[in-house]
């Protein structure tokens, strides 16, 4: 088996791991489909073929490599302790882009440089295989359903706000304040704490690239839960040096519905593909953020009908 024997194994570990960053994504995006998609057939080696291909060792040797690559591919990504495992139905198909299933564990990692993590799991369902294209911009040619869970401590949150790419996304951040409109803001020197089930920022913010002096200390504790497939900020407590609590209170009611608005989860845009992320489950534990989703993966259609369109591929829907 040479470099070539599995090419896309390099973009499933971006992929993957491009997921991992869903939580820092805090912009909608629509999209909607107004007719089926035009998968191409799935279809696997037969019953036969994958029983000699065990035997003569072609799947036990395919898929030994596989993950070897596989695992140094994630490495590129993240860094800390991982732990990776690619099902496969027969060589054969891992050749043709063709998988059963990935499983990714990690503990004490980083991933993207950014976002460090206690403890992930990233798995796709049972009912869902890997099916992707052998070009060299590869696509997934079948929808792809995973299950994430993650653990994030107190001290994981500070270390991302606070690092050199978390400073910087938090720097000329466009918001809208009413009754002031839209405006650019720094956030600086932020701090969360996990106190019971809320959590707690404090920070300073200044409008963009202004002096420090005129900066403002704000403090703001909410609780976070996941309902209707969206992060929610409930209970919520703004307090800002300068003004009372009752000049607050719009704009607290207006964080508060909104949020989940704002960070929007349900629609995240990969290269070529499009994620709807649902959050089931949000907590605080013993002082560790515990986050439990189900995320769905699939390619958009203009490079679906591209690749359908450059390999003759009528619409089909999908077979396993």
């Amino acid at each position: 088996m040479n470099r070539f024997t599995f090419p896309r194994l390099r973009y499933w570990g971006f992929l993957f791991f491009g997921l991992s960053y869903f939580w820092a994504q805090c912009l909608a995006v629509s999209f909607a489909e107004s007719k089926p998609m035009p998968y191409p057939v799935f279809k696997t080696a037969n019953g036969f073929n994958r029983f000699a291909q065990r035997m003569t060792g072609f799947t036990p040797l395919s898929g030994w490599m596989a993950n070897r690559i596989l695992r140094r591919e994630l490495q590129k990504q993240v860094s800390g302790k991982l732990d990776s495992h690619l099902s496969l139905y027969s060589g054969s198909d891992l050749l043709g882009g063709k998988a059963r299933r990935i499983q990714i564990r990690g503990q004490q990692v980083v991933v993207n440089g950014l976002i460090p993590l206690q403890e992930f799991q990233l798995e796709t369902l049972d009912s869902s295989s890997l099916f992707v294209s052998k070009d060299r911009r590869p696509i997934l040619l079948k929808p792809l359903d995973l299950s994430l869970t993650a653990r994030m401590a107190e001290a994981d949150v500070n270390a991302m706000l606070n690092s050199r790419q978390g400073q910087k996304r938090l720097s000329n951040l466009e918001v809208m304040i009413p009754p002031f409109g839209k405006q650019a803001l720094d956030v600086l020197n932020p701090k969360v704490s996990f106190e019971g089930e809320r959590i707690t920022l404090v920070s300073l913010v200044n409008k963009h690239n202004q002096p420090m002096e005129n900066a403002l200390p704000v403090q703001l504790s909410g609780q976070l839960s996941a309902e209707k497939s969206r992060l929610n900020l409930r209970n919520l407590d703004l307090q800002i040096g300068g003004f009372e609590q009752e000049e607050l209170r719009e704009l607290s009611q207006f964080i508060e519905n909104y949020f989940s608005e704002i960070v929007n989860l349900n629609q995240i845009r990969v290269e070529r593909h499009t994620v709807k992320v649902q959050v089931e489950q949000s907590e605080i534990v013993d002082g560790i953020l515990q986050l439990k989703a189900k995320i769905h993966v699939e390619p958009q259609r203009k490079y679906l009908e591209k690749f359908s369109a450059a390999h003759g591929k009528k619409a089909n829907s999908v077979k396993n």
